[in-house]
């Protein structure tokens, strides 16, 4: 009996010493079992480290958690940069704000009435509670797993696509509680539908979106401030949309271009994840999954740092949070540029561009590899392969496109071959006027009335983007003259300048006359607008029974009448106006000369296989988009 009881004492011992070496083991294992990047952001939380620590812990103790535990996981190693940005005002203040904003013509006054102050900058790692990451992840987690279509959906995509607890810098709030709330039949209704995809779901969502406003200058807003305000930029609008699919377990992301060609602003729209991990273009609120996008580039704003981003590019190109998804897009391949130009190589990263409105847009980035840049690029896009350095890009070598054939065609000029060419516009225009001038009719008569009107020119060919020139052969002379709109189609009398010469080609000058009627819309564009020498502005008329003319006080002779269609903003070649063209010499942009516009088109000696861009010297204004000459044609790249 002794050596039993001392035996069990030593046991008890031992027991003790065992669960003091194991309590002593995992205090060790808890203190340095975080990674290194989870150690990282918990140093940087401070006071707040108690708070992320509380989570993990969370999802720590059940090993059914133990997906639960690699999301948290993601949100808190990436959780370092992100922050809230608000003003410390009643949302009432801020929201009157936003909305006088763009109009106000005194912006600083605004601020100062309402006493916004400057915004309150929060970073999430130093303020984000337990309460609410242990809520957005359950919740995340919830709609993932009860939704017909989660079960299509991969752990990476949910990570990216509906567990983020933030869209961008907005004051976070239970954004996932008020959505479902919002819109708890839809989301009845989905869970009733077995066969029902993400992709339908999201359609079927996007249409209860409301109707935004196209507005800007707005600061951060949530899920709640953009349904109270419902205006904004597509940004706004995509962001509403990530709030609502993203609560509803629907799969979306942010896609954006930097640039559209031909234009220096960008686009941004919506994705969502089908099936098969492939992601449809959409616009939150107004156009639905299937939304054909044609861009220069594309980029996809994602919650995880991306290691392939560099941070030397401007316009939001610099961002760890954005990655190039342009090869996601049909069109798009990768190709190699050689590098020509340059020997230097200021980063590991060529600069792209692309040709906006008087400039070379820079919209994306590619590798340098020995003496070549490897880029992703569209098909039928003009891009120029550069390196950007000091605010500066410098062209390595000519621009190029991709072809249908995937084919790359280089635009060297050939200074040694040139050709003849004529310029009719600078830049294509709205084309509206031109062929509504088809069927119009030149008059002039003696009676105010036109009742004795003979036919001075019936237009029967669609004009061009450029003063028209006819010799008129009535000898008889007449004290009014006009153009009339063509009756059988919605012309409108769409007429932008008309003047009438004598047979010394003197323009005759008079009192301008004409219907009264003019477009709701266009309430400035009336009948004197033909005549007021401002090749911009037109007649604009509320119906086809319509004309505009000149009282010319006496009876006249009309040798020749010169008249320019509705062409939607100053893109003609208008006489007496003087231009310059320009060629792309691989560095910049190179004068062949300047010209004084007559009723004809312009005529230049230019280099073959040249890009080629001209400006209007008068009104200080170059047409923007860059043309080529191809079978004597000028055609616009």
């Amino acid at each position: 009996m002794q050596v039993i009881i001392l035996i069990n004492y030593f046991d008890n011992r031992m027991k003790k010493l065992f669960l003091l070496l194991i309590s002593y083991f995992l205090f060790s294992c808890t203190h340095h079992r975080y990674s290194q990047e989870i150690a990282s952001v918990l140093q940087q939380a401070g006071d707040n480290r108690s708070e992320l620590e509380q989570v993990l812990k969370y999802y720590s103790q059940d090993p059914a958690d133990s997906l639960k535990l690699r999301a948290t996981e993601f949100l808190i190693m990436n959780m370092p940069g992100k922050y809230s940005e608000y003003y410390d005002a009643p949302w009432n203040d801020v929201a009157t704000v936003n909305l006088r904003w763009t109009s106000s013509s005194d912006k600083q006054m605004v601020l100062d009435t309402y006493k916004l102050g400057n915004p309150i900058v929060k970073e999430d790692v130093k303020y984000i509670t337990a309460d609410y990451l242990i809520n957005n992840i359950e919740m995340a987690f919830k709609v993932w797993r009860e939704q017909p279509w989660g079960k299509y959906i991969t752990f990476n995509t949910f990570c990216e696509e509906i567990l983020p607890y933030r869209v961008n810098n907005e004051p976070l709030e239970n954004w996932r509680e008020k959505v479902l709330a919002s819109f708890a039949d839809i989301n009845r209704l989905f869970q009733k539908q077995s066969n029902i995809t993400a992709v339908a779901a999201c359609a079927e969502v996007n249409r209860l979106l409301p109707t935004f406003r196209i507005d800007k200058d707005f600061s951060q807003m949530n899920y709640s401030m953009l349904m109270a305000t419902t205006r904004g930029t597509c940004d706004e609008i995509s962001t509403l949309a990530v709030f609502v699919m993203r609560a509803l377990g629907v799969p979306v992301t942010i896609d954006f271009t930097p640039k559209w060609y031909n234009y220096n602003h960008g686009h941004t729209w919506n994705t969502v994840s089908d099936s098969l991990g492939n992601h449809i273009p959409f616009l939150g609120t107004e156009i639905g999954p299937g939304l054909p996008l044609s861009t220069t580039k594309k980029f996809r704003r994602m919650f995880a740092n991306q290691e392939n981003s560099i941070t030397c590019l401007p316009l939001g190109l610099e961002n760890i949070l954005i990655k190039d998804v342009s090869l996601e897009y049909s069109g798009y391949m990768d190709i190699e540029i050689p590098i020509r130009f340059s020997s230097v190589y200021p980063s590991e990263k060529g600069s792209l561009a692309a040709w906006g409105i008087e400039q070379w847009n820079l919209i994306g980035w590619g590798d340098v590899d020995q003496q070549k840049i490897r880029y992703s690029v569209n098909k039928n896009v003009l891009y120029m392969p550069t390196f950007y350095s000091n605010k500066t890009q410098t062209p390595v070598n000519y621009p190029f496109m991709l072809n249908e054939n995937n084919e790359i065609k280089f635009f060297e000029p050939d200074t040694i071959h040139c050709q003849a060419i004529s310029i009719g516009e600078i830049a294509p225009s709205d084309t509206l006027g031109f062929p509504r001038m088809v069927s119009g009719i030149f008059e002039g008569a003696n009676h105010s009335d036109f009742s004795d009107a003979h036919v001075l020119h019936i237009i029967k060919e669609v004009p061009g983007n450029y003063f028209q020139s006819v010799k008129i052969k009535n000898h008889k002379k007449f004290r009014y003259v006009r153009y009339v709109s063509p009756k059988d189609k919605e012309a409108y009398c769409n007429v932008a300048e008309i003047r009438f010469y004598d047979n010394n080609k003197i323009q005759l000058q008079g009192i301008s006359i004409g219907t009264k009627g003019v477009w709701p819309t266009n309430q400035t564009m009336t009948y004197e607008k033909a005549f007021d020498g401002n090749t911009s502005t037109y007649f604009d008329a509320d119906s086809n029974d319509s004309w505009t003319g000149l009282d010319l006080g006496e009876a006249k002779q009309i040798s020749e009448i010169h008249y320019l269609p509705r062409t939607g903003d100053v893109h003609g070649i208008y006489e007496d106006q003087i231009y310059e063209l320009f060629f792309w010499n691989g560095q910049e942009w190179q004068s062949l000369g300047k010209q004084k516009a007559s009723v004809y088109p312009l005529t230049y000696q230019v280099p073959t296989n040249a890009l080629l861009n001209v400006k209007n010297i008068t009104i200080d204004k170059r047409g923007g988009r860059i043309f080529i000459f191809q079978n004597g044609n000028q055609k616009w790249i």
